[in-house]
């Protein structure tokens, strides 16, 4: 009995005294850095003939976005049917998919 229990405590001061130990490090200040003295350029700037102001060119009125036209009527043979959950649904029985289906072929 006393041999678990110096175990149990053993292994507990093993654990909770590495967290102790485990603190985190104080992260460094990074140190200033000098700036390099920038060398002052010993030619002056060049001088340039004062140019004549452009006159501002007339915008010309935005014109409207163009209406959208309307969708073009389906080719083929609009059929609606009801589906069991009570829906309508509108099939075109023109397209292969849909010409084997019930409401197409009455």
């Amino acid at each position: 009995m006393t041999k678990t229990l110096f175990a149990l405590t053993a292994c507990a001061a093993l654990t909770f005294g590495t967290a102790a130990i485990a603190a985190p490090k104080p992260t460094p200040t990074p140190k200033p850095i000098a700036a390099k003295p920038v060398p002052v350029a010993a030619k002056p700037a060049p001088v340039v003939a004062a140019k004549p102001v452009a006159k501002p060119v007339p915008v010309a009125a935005a014109k409207p976005a163009p209406k959208p036209k309307p969708a073009a009527a389906p080719a083929g043979r609009m059929v609606q049917a009801k589906l069991a959950n009570g829906k309508t649904v509108t099939y075109n029985c023109s397209l292969a998919g849909n010409a084997t289906k019930k409401a197409c072929k009455s």
